[in-house]
C-alpha cells in the first residue's frame, strides 16, 4: 500500500478507519395509508476516522502538520489530504480523504514485543474512492461539481 499526506509519501500506517453515511428520511404526505411519498437526498457524512501508525511515523507526520500550521505548532488546525493506494484481487484502488484535520490522538505504551502504534482520529470533510473502471465515485450526489 501507498499512503500519501498531501502528495508526500508516509510509511508506518497500520491500519485506516473511515465510515460514509448519508442518512435518507421519508418524505411523507397526507394519505390514509401512510406509506411514504418519497425520500430525501440525505445529508452526507465521514464518521469514525481514524490513521494508525508506528510512533515514529505519527511523531513525523503530527511535526510535518505542525509546520504547516500559522503558530508552527498546532497540528490539529493543518487541513490535509489523504490517499491510500492498494491493490486487491489484482485491482488498483485508490481511497481519497479530503479536508483532513487531525482530531486527537490516542497512544498506548505498554511493555510487549510488538511496537508502539499511535491511533490519530482525524475529521473528514469527504471521501472519494477510485477503481480502474471509474475515477472519483462518492456516496454522496455531485452534481453540481462542488467537490
Amino acid at each position: 500500500a501507498l499512503a500519501k499526506i498531501d502528495n508526500d509519501e508516509f510509511f508506518g500506517f497500520t491500519a485506516v478507519d473511515y465510515e460514509e453515511k448519508l442518512e435518507r428520511a421519508f418524505a411523507r404526505g397526507m394519505g390514509k395509508d401512510g406509506a411514504p411519498r418519497g425520500m430525501t437526498r440525505g445529508l452526507y457524512s465521514v464518521e469514525g476516522s481514524s490513521i494508525k501508525m508506528y510512533k515514529s511515523s505519527a511523531l513525523a507526520l503530527l511535526e510535518s502538520l505542525a509546520r504547516k500550521s500559522r503558530d508552527g505548532k498546532s497540528y490539529g488546525q493543518a487541513p490535509f489530504f489523504f490517499s491510500l493506494q492498494y491493490v486487491e484481487d489484482d485491482i488498483s484502488i485508490t481511497e481519497e480523504l479530503y479536508g483532513c484535520r487531525i482530531a486527537g490522538r490516542k497512544v498506548s505504551v505498554s511493555q510487549s514485543a510488538d511496537a508502539v502504534v499511535d491511533e490519530l482520529p482525524i475529521t473528514v470533510l469527504y471521501a472519494k474512492l477510485t477503481t480502474p473502471n471509474i475515477q472519483g465515485m462518492n456516496l454522496f450526489d455531485n452534481r453540481q461539481r462542488r467537490f
